[in-house]
């Protein structure tokens, strides 16, 4: 004989009990068991939790058991228990990698008494939901002192730990769509629908669980047996306007490779850039959750206080890469690294109101003179020798960027302009850049945001200037490789006179420079003659 065991002690509980146990029952009438409530104080000393022990006695009388908290409701399809965990195996669900504070708990229960598990695992397991064999007995012996640990929890792990350690007893983990906690939430995106057995354990107070329940078990029966919820996930997208037009293409790889038809939502401080997503963008701080549920949340660049900064930093390797990483825990194959980026005609005409409508957009050569970090910030006379050197050539020079950002380390340089050049900084939306940099005929910058819009298109030459990070950390993907239409000049890298060791506990100090840049960047003259080489097609 096999039973489904609860345990409703207690006013609130029994006005739960009268929402929750006929989906229980009905659980138990399913898989051909019986229906067992312990609704009395009987062998605890304290808080009716205890009252679960009543199993030792109970497993006298049954061979298995499924306990199930009053707190709890079980979805019409729920698979049977018992045909998912083997008879020599105790099943319970792991919720010690989605919460916190267990390892204390362990350690005050082993301590409290007296368990030896020098060995532990790490695994804290919920006892809302457990399925137990009469093999089990000896776990469910009430100890003497009923600890307020988690209430009986932390004493039942203590036990698990120490038998496993001693090789009597094997755990059996139990899916979280069998005991699905709020502390799931983030962590999965999933509706608590979706899962078999919803547990209330976490809420604010039983008050409003009380509340809750009726409209979730109302929510399952409009779905009339159509048990099909969408994951909800939210991708926080961080950095300057590079990192974040870095993110986009493992954005778009979430949206269209690995969760095509679920819930998608971003936030940034350039919506622009994903609005050939067709998926909801939002500004920083103005997202707004349309399900009660927790989302999947993500942060597309990771800082240095995290995991993932202390394996590989975003300086020591491609942001397209560390971006791929963080939203979807793998590089992206290279045909899917190069950015995608919309350009309209509405873009195209702010562009010619700006250069004039007499001017081919197509003649001009874009140079970026951006500052940033000292190790990104070239001299204004070089930056000037470069753009009068590429006019006098007869190249059509066209300044872009912004000379004032909020930031004020970021922006452009004061150079001159001369006549016959064109001057669109500040004066371009971000549409408007992406329009010019799409059809120019190349784009000369730093290390800076010019370089990656220009990388989403295949028209523009590309002349990198890379200081602090390797050219190939920095060039996009573009026809399947770095090279393609694009060129980087330089004599070394700041990066190679600092530490970037490791050991080295304070960072690689990349924004940092030894010397004069001049020692480290490729003369004026060298990109100049680069410039009229790719212009002209003689370099390819």
């Amino acid at each position: 004989m096999n039973a489904v065991v609860t345990v409703a002690i207690g006013n609130i509980y029994e006005k739960m009990s009268k929402i929750t146990h006929p989906s229980i029952k009905a659980y138990a009438e399913k898989i051909g068991a019986d229906f067992v409530v312990i609704d009395r104080q009987q062998i605890s000393q304290s808080t009716p939790h205890w009252e679960k022990f009543n199993i030792y006695t109970l497993l006298n009388k049954y061979e298995r058991i499924i306990y199930i908290d009053t707190d709890i409701i079980v979805r019409d399809d729920a698979p049977n228990m018992f045909d998912i965990v083997p008879f020599t195996k105790l099943g319970m669900f792991d919720e010690a990698a989605f919460t916190d504070g267990r390892i204390s708990a362990m350690e005050q229960a082993c301590k409290t008494y007296g368990v030896i598990a020098k060995n532990w695992d790490g695994k804290y397991y919920n006892s809302g939901v457990m399925v137990i064999s009469r093999t089990h007995k000896y776990l469910f012996k009430k100890p003497e002192v009923e600890e307020f640990n988690f209430y009986e929890q932390s004493y039942l792990n203590a036990m698990i730990a120490h038998y496993k350690e001693l090789g009597e007893l094997v755990m059996e983990d139990l899916h979280y769509q069998y005991n699905r906690m709020t502390c799931m939430d983030k962590y999965t995106g999933e509706e608590r629908f979706a899962s078999y057995l919803i547990h209330y354990a976490g809420y604010p107070s039983l008050e409003y669980v009380l509340e809750l329940i009726p409209r979730d078990l109302d929510r399952w029966k409009s779905a009339n047996g159509k048990y099909n919820y969408k994951r909800h996930i939210l991708v926080r997208v961080f950095g300057g306007l590079g990192d974040q037009i870095n993110s986009e293409p493992a954005i778009r790889f979430l949206k269209e490779n690995i969760y095509p038809n679920d819930d998608i939502s971003i936030m940034t401080h350039f919506p622009r850039i994903f609005s050939h997503l067709k998926l909801p963008v939002f500004h920083h701080g103005k997202f707004k959750p349309t399900v009660d549920g927790g989302y999947y949340d993500i942060n597309t660049l990771p800082g240095p206080e995290t995991l993932q900064w202390r394996v590989v930093s975003n300086l020591l390797c491609h942001t397209v890469d560390y971006c791929s990483m963080a939203v979807l825990r793998r590089v992206l194959p290279v045909k899917d690294k190069q950015p995608k980026m919309e350009v309209t005609l509405e873009d195209v005409g702010n562009v010619l109101d700006v250069v004039g409508s007499n001017v081919n957009i197509n003649d001009l050569v874009c140079v970026h003179p951006g500052r940033h970090w000292p190790s990104k910030t070239f001299p204004v006379d070089w930056w000037q020798k470069v753009i009068d050197g590429l006019h006098e050539a007869g190249l059509k020079v066209c300044l872009i960027g912004q000379e004032e950002v909020l930031e004020k380390t970021r922006g452009t340089l004061p150079v001159e302009v001369r006549e016959g050049m064109i001057d669109t900084r500040d004066l371009l939306d971000l549409g408007s850049l992406f329009a010019l940099i799409s059809q120019c005929k190349m784009v000369i910058s730093n290390d800076s945001s010019p370089i990656h819009i220009a990388g989403a298109f295949d028209k523009p030459n590309i002349i990198l200037i890379p200081s602090c990070k390797h050219p190939e950390h920095i060039l996009p993907w573009r026809n399947g490789n770095q090279d393609y239409k694009a060129k980087s000049l330089y004599k070394k890298l700041t990066l190679e006179d600092v530490s970037a060791q490791p050991t080295e506990v304070y960072g690689s100090l990349a924004d940092k420079v030894k010397g004069d840049i001049l020692d480290y960047i490729a003369d004026p003259e060298e990109v100049i003659k680069t410039a009229l080489e790719m212009c002209n097609g003689e370099s390819k």
